[in-house]
């Protein structure tokens, strides 16, 4: 006994006309079916029935059968029944013994293998006449009858608490050949197989066109990053930035499982985490299927980077200055240059990638006093430069106050408690701060380190002191003076007496203070994500070709 598909493809669509053969992402549409019932373990056969020579030709290009139906079964009224009843009876008049029969639709492009398998499992392993595949569509809907609208509903919930309502996708329907008549294809005992959205897609009209292209167009990026307290959180929130812009395709982000720190930040977001160790990583690259990978972890290594690209995966890296850089697709670097050709590495502040609250912040507007002094290292601060600064700036008798913001990873909490005590000066201490740009448009100065942090008080432009961390931030040049910061260099050689002179000069320039922000702000640093997001995408989809 054998087990076949029809696909029914009428030559005269009206919605989209000839959409049956139209090239969608490149295939003609009804190709994607073809395809997916050709796959199947449970398909012997896969005939297209249609009245048109052009649908009939593509349909043999890709594999399947054709049975031309007659110009009777061909008008908008005929439902599909007895257009399926009609290949049946071809068929069987050839001498075909059907057990199981598929009415598989062309214009479900996103319809799966897999579906369809587990489609025929469920009718098989359950002695059900029929299963069709169905999308929980829950909402609150309403109804008219002659009175006027009633709601179908009896009690107004969030979406996910509603009772499921199951909507047919017509995408595959499969019955027992002795339920199936001229005028009915679905049995007395029936099941629903339920199927993610995307799957669910039935192109009738323009716009489910272009939904179901994007869809075919996604791509899977994965975003490997650590953050921890040796590190900071920088490559964090700018992987989160990054993520953040992504909308037509899936993220996923690729952490190692010892930095809980930068793990807490991701999820506190609500991305979808693989956890991996040095054993595990190709194991779990495999696994999850990538087709681009992200790198935010500074220096790869040419083995790292030339094992990913085996495996046809595209490869992006930010800052990074190992020997795997040559070879990665792009490497991104707002902060320093560096060594790797010129061709795949874009350097500068034109690829700052700038979190979205400082895209639209508010600029600052230098006052004649200074009122507000905001003290704020990063998201770890491992050097706990904020006592260091706090220390230096906290005995000025000028009248101002004084706002510390700390990160996550901040490990000195309890000893800044102590400090803050010993001042008179109004001081606030903040920690998870949701809205950074604000604070910084407010300050009258700001002392921070030599990261990323730089680009985010430029867009603002509030004059700016900055200590570096470490000798990797010594080399990042935008830390200048002829872009509006007053640079005091690596933190171990910079005493208290150097701060406090620095400030005591920016409390009394006015003219020195608006000259800062004046430099800062003639930088155009919103259009980084863009360009970036950009290069990612256009060079991914170029090398796939």
């Amino acid at each position: 006994m054998k087990n076949i598909a029809i696909i029914p493809a009428r030559g005269g669509s009206k919605g989209i006309p000839r959409k049956n053969i139209r090239l969608l992402n490149g295939k003609p549409l009804i190709s994607y079916s073809i395809t997916a019932a050709l796959g199947s373990d449970y398909i012997d056969e896969v005939i297209v029935s249609t009245d048109d020579e052009e649908i009939e030709s593509v349909a043999l290009k890709y594999g399947a059968r054709v049975i031309r139906r007659p110009e009777s079964l061909a008008t908008d009224e005929v439902p599909l029944d007895p257009v399926i009843f009609n290949v049946i009876l071809k068929l069987e008049s050839e001498g075909y013994d059907l057990n199981y029969i598929a009415t598989i639709q062309p214009t479900s492009p996103l319809i799966k293998t897999e579906t369809i398998n587990q489609v025929f499992k469920t009718l098989i392993d359950n002695e059900y006449d029929t299963v069709l595949t169905a999308v929980d569509d829950r909402h609150l809907s309403w109804g008219k009858n002659a009175e006027g609208f009633y709601p179908r509903y009896t009690e107004r919930k969030n979406r996910q608490y509603l009772p499921s309502e199951y909507r047919e996708t017509g995408a595959v329907l499969v019955s027992r050949r002795n339920v199936i008549s001229e005028y009915n294809r679905i049995g007395k005992s029936v099941s629903l197989f339920e199927v993610k959205k995307e799957e669910s897609i039935d192109i009738d009209n323009p716009t489910d066109w272009w939904v179901a292209e994007k869809l075919l167009k996604q791509k899977l990026i994965a975003i490997r990053v650590d953050g921890y307290n040796e590190i900071g959180l920088g490559h964090i929130y700018r992987a989160l930035t990054i993520a953040n812009h992504i909308i037509d395709h899936k993220v996923i982000f690729l952490m190692d499982e010892r930095y809980q720190l930068g793990i807490d930040v991701i999820r506190s977001q609500n991305f979808k985490i693989e956890l991996i160790n040095h054993e595990n990583l190709f194991e779990k690259i495999s696994e999850i299927n990538p087709d681009i990978i992200i790198n935010d972890i500074l220096n790869t290594t040419k083995e790292y980077i030339l094992k990913l690209k085996n495996n046809g995966i595209t490869v992006f890296n930010f800052e990074d200055l190992g020997d795997g850089a040559e070879f990665a697709d792009g490497v991104f670097n707002a902060l320093y240059p560096g060594s790797v050709p010129a061709e795949n590495f874009y350097t500068g502040e034109k690829y700052y990638c700038a979190r979205a609250e400082f895209l639209d912040a508010k600029t600052n507007p230098i006052r004649d006093k200074v009122t507000n002094v905001l003290i704020t290292f990063g998201g770890t601060d491992p050097n706990n430069l904020t006592k260091k600064t706090l220390e230096a700036i906290g005995n000025n008798q000028e009248h101002f106050e004084i706002t510390v913001i700390v990160g996550p990873g901040y490990e000195h909490s309890h000893e800044l408690k102590e400090i803050v005590t010993n001042f008179r000066k109004k001081i606030n201490v903040l920690q998870h701060v949701k809205n950074m740009a604000e604070h910084m448009a407010n300050a009258d100065i700001i002392f921070s380190s030599a990261g990323r942090t730089m680009y985010e008080i430029a867009m603002v432009g509030t004059p700016a002191v900055i200590i570096s961390q470490n000798h990797r931030e010594m080399t990042h040049l935008f830390g200048h003076n002829y872009n509006g910061f007053i640079n005091l260099g690596l933190h171990s050689n910079v005493s208290r007496e150097e701060i406090v002179s620095t400030f005591a000069r920016l409390l009394s320039d006015k003219d020195l203070r608006d000259l800062m922000s004046r430099r800062m702000l003639k930088h155009d640093l919103r259009k980084g994500i863009e360009r970036v997001y950009s290069i990612i995408m256009s060079e991914g989809m170029e090398l796939e070709k």
